[in-house]
């Protein structure tokens, strides 16, 4: 019976995996959460329960272009659907109900903000919907990637139209993000859905290279597939469009910031095919019905394995085999972190923009209003001069709803404003010159209407007035306007979405708001975390896919794709272990800050500087290509061992840690036991120095550079006055940190009395100490700690001459150790020269530590 249903309505012979199951879970009264990934054919699932049930369905949705995509999609031969949403005016959301009301509709998109507007609640409730659906549902989540407070009224919907048969879908939820789900619907042993997040014709791919562009120009001149290319500003995607296009790759971009009617137009010419490649932000792809996408490119990382892995999923809908690449420069992290910072407000910005909101409308302390206040452009710049981007509003009154301060109304105007933009003379002069006589009589008509006023102001126009009394309809007005405001006659303002603010309780003073800090440092972390999810995808070894599928919650062991860069070996991040040290033993020997053009002269030999020459890495990679170093310089940012502050690259003060007594970097370390001691010190003021950084919105190092973090352990100042007298430390920095930074101190001279830490090795280096002893090697080190071994090898070091009498031959093959000491001839010998006697398969690090061995037992046998 279903089959008939499906070939009857969809011409399709077959149901996909998991559709049928879900169907009749619905049709069984079941409330169902299904997890399907882009392409599985989720839509399906809800449109056919709709469309031979006895009543109707509604369906929320986010996004209104997916909306109405959806609705003509269904409505090609019979119409079945309609949408209500803040692209309809009043007169065309009542059609819609009447519609509703007399049974010729079997299916309502709906907008999760229509679901606050009690007159269509109680139309609704009237009209007896027999299911709920809601579509990306992970929106409901706040460990979801796409929180949308409006979802989470869903639930008071639902039982305000008591309707009990309600089912949930997405594409992407992990554990925490299903049971979130589950319990904001309250749903009651619900059937669970997961066809798995598999795609088994896309390669994965991330590529570490700077010249982004010119790469894109080689993939796309070898691929001529149609291809999204996604970027994270709107900035990057119209330069990168415009890059293509000078390139003689054709291609439109696409953001928020266009038209609605030339994103209609971008969008149509991609479907059909007109346009192959489309540049975009985000706010492209869904609900996009193209099946033969067979590249995805991220221009930049997303901020979630959720974005990425709904993004990449729009390639191969059609079973071919396609390509999903991720391009990754350590500027792209930069950029994501900025967003997490004004997407999250701080308790301080949400004081601020709780007073200005309230002063703007003049409403005192201990007072109230039971007016609308509306988020106007004025109210936006007086918020923006307050150092809060405009972008953190939404964000700030969802946290003060919470807590019972403010709440949004987010809500259609359906007033029309014109105004006449030509004086009355000018206007008479070019009455008397149109051709078109019904344009001409709609002028006329307009000016008996209201007179002089609407040459001096903006005039709310009544459609239902000129309805009445002059007898035209809808699409003429419509075509009147559009054509008086293209020629500059008029000024015509369409009605628009306007965000209201009511408050709930009497205004308070701001330093006695009750806020939930414990929530909104949550938001804070979560978002950071899953960036970092991002940058652990980015940065592993095993499959990715096997990450990503692990990401949502599938236990996996010996699971390989076999087609990602890590499974076929064709990974374009690996760095040359020798520049990676001879990058590292430069920056070691500079002991300072260098520019990358700097760096590349000492190393190519270009620089003509006295100091350059002096360092011992000079010339050392003069036969390797720019981009060979360059590619180098970014797995050491990567892998954070290198950072870059104010456009130099500096040594992470993590790894400074590896100071050596003299000038050649290769012989033996000694660890500088003052600063190691206090390396435990160093991250606590570091951490409140960030702290700090977040809630003034600076950068860290404008807040109290590294370099003052150290003169401040290496003086110990207990007073505020000693305090102040250490060189760089002034009186601003005093009052943004200096109070925190002196209890820390205090707390951590009294602890270091009571326990000292001499003999111990550094906190990080122990992790290294303890797979050491548990005999694991060198290789599998690296990988658990998710280090270089170049690094690792220098940790080990660093053991060795702690613990000289252990044994660190687990580290290596005992043929590589053989190899090794035989041809290290004089402990005065650096790497490089030793390495060149071995078989090149032998890498410095392993010679680092046999070297650092021998060394060691020739010393105790001394």
């Amino acid at each position: 019976m279903l089959l008939n249903k499906l070939q009857e309505f969809f011409g399709f012979d077959k149901f996909r995996s998991g559709q049928e199951q879900i169907i009749i879970d619905i049709l069984n009264k079941k409330n169902v959460l299904a997890i399907m990934p882009t392409g599985a054919g989720k839509s399906v699932c809800y449109q056919l329960p709709s469309l031979i049930s006895d009543s109707y369905s509604i369906i929320i949705s986010p996004l209104i272009s997916l909306m109405q995509d959806q609705v003509n999609s269904l409505n090609q031969n019979n119409k079945t659907a309609a949408f209500i949403n803040s692209s309809l005016d009043f007169h065309e959301s009542e059609k819609v109900l009447n519609e509703l009301q007399n049974s010729k509709i079997k299916m309502l998109f709906v907008s999760p903000e229509r679901l606050n507007n009690l007159n269509f609640v109680q139309r609704i409730k009237m009209f007896k919907p027999e299911y709920l659906f809601i579509d990306e549902a992970h929106c409901i989540s706040e460990w979801g990637h796409n929180f949308r407070p409006s979802y989470r009224n869903i639930i008071n919907f639902a039982e305000a139209i008591e309707v009990k048969n309600i089912s949930a879908f997405t594409a992407t939820a992990t554990p925490e993000v299903r049971k979130d789900i589950i319990d904001q619907l309250k749903f009651v042993n619900p059937s669970i859905h997961i066809t798995g997040f598999e795609r088994e014709n896309i390669s994965l791919n991330v590529l570490f290279d700077k010249s982004k562009k010119e790469k894109i120009i080689d993939i796309l001149s070898k691929d001529k597939k149609p291809t999204i290319i996604y970027a994270s500003t709107r900035k990057h995607a119209e330069q990168l469009s415009e890059f293509l296009n000078l390139n003689k790759i054709v291609n439109e971009f696409y953001h928020a910031g266009l038209t609605n009617e030339l994103r209609r137009i971008i969008q149509d010419n991609f479907i059909t095919g007109r346009t192959k490649i489309i540049v975009a932000t985000n706010a492209f792809g869904m609900g996009i019905d193209k099946k033969d996408i067979g590249n995805v490119i991220h221009y930049n990382i997303p901020s979630s394995i959720e974005n990425l892995y709904q993004e990449f999923g729009r390639a191969g809908r059609d079973g071919t085999e396609s390509k999903a690449y991720l391009f990754y420069t350590h500027r792209d992290k930069e950029i994501q972190e900025f967003f997490i910072q004004i997407s999250n407000p701080n308790v301080e910005q949400i004081k601020k923009c709780y007073d200005a909101i309230l002063d703007y409308y003049k409403i005192a302390v201990n007072s109230k209003t039971e007016k609308f206040l509306e988020i106007n452009n004025d109210l936006i710049k007086l918020i923006e001069s307050k150092d809060i981007n405009k972008g953190l509003i939404p964000s700030i009154i969802s946290i003060l709803e919470e807590s019972n301060y403010l709440k949004l109304h987010a809500q259609n105007s359906f007033a029309h404003y014109i105004q006449i933009k030509l004086s009355q003379n000018d206007l008479k002069k070019y009455l008397k010159g149109m051709y078109n006589s019904e344009l001409q009589d709609f002028l006329i008509q307009l000016v008996k209407i209201f007179g002089g006023t609407i040459f001096n102001s903006k005039v709310e126009l009544n459609f239902d007035f000129l309805y009445q009394n002059f007898g035209y309809n809808k699409k003429a007005v419509d075509q009147f306007l559009f054509t008086l405001n293209n020629i500059g006659i008029i000024e015509y303002e369409k009605p628009k979405f306007v965000q209201k603010i009511s408050m709930l309780t009497e205004r308070v003073s701001s330093k006695n708001l009750k806020l939930n800090k414990t929530e909104i440092n949550k938001k804070i972390q979560l978002a950071e975390y899953k960036l970092d999810q991002v940058l652990e995808y980015v940065n592993t070894d095993e499959c990715r896919f096997k990450f990503i599928l692990q990401y949502f919650g599938e236990s996996l062991q010996n699971y390989k794709c076999g087609k990602c860069d890590n499974c076929t070996g064709n990974k374009n991040s690996k760095s040359n272990d020798f520049i990676n040290e001879i990058i590292i033993r430069t920056f070691k020997e500079f002991k300072g800050a260098l520019t990358e053009n700097r760096l590349l002269g000492i190393l190519k030999g270009s620089s003509q500087s006295n100091i350059a020459k002096k360092i011992s890495t000079y010339e050392n990679c003069k036969f390797y290509s720019i981009n060979e170093i360059e590619s180098s310089i970014q797995y050491l940012l990567n892998k954070n061992i290198l950072k870059e502050i104010n456009d130099e690259l500096v040594f992470n003060p993590m790894e400074e840690l590896f100071s050596s007594e003299d000038e050649d970097y290769e012989s033996s370390k000694v660890i500088d036991n003052k600063y190691e001691n206090n390396l435990e010190l160093f991250n606590k003021l570091r951490e409140e120095r960030d702290l700090a950084a977040k809630k003034f919105n600076q950068n860290p190092q404008l807040i109290c550079s590294d370099k003052i973090l150290r003169d401040i352990i290496n003086a110990n100042p207990q007073t505020s006055s000693a305090l102040l007298q250490i060189d760089g430390f002034n009186q601003r920095m005093f009052n943004k940190i200096g109070a925190e930074f002196l209890s820390i101190l205090t707390e951590h001279y009294a602890s270091e009395k009571q326990n000292s830490i001499a003999g111990k090795l550094p906190k990080h280096i122990s992790q290294t100490y303890d797979l050491v002893i548990k005999k694991y090697s060198l290789h599998d080190i690296s990988k658990l700690l998710k280090l270089p071994e170049s690094i690792v090898s220098i940790q080990i070091e660093t053991i060795i001459s702690y613990y000289p009498e252990m044994d660190f031959h687990s580290l290596l093959m005992k043929e590589e150790f053989e190899i090794i000491e035989k041809n290290i001839l004089d402990f005065s010998e650096d790497l490089k020269t030793i390495k060149s006697r071995i078989d090149k398969n032998i890498s410095y690090s392993k010679i680092r530590i046999v070297k650092a061995i021998l060394k060691a037992k020739s010393i105790s046998l001394g």
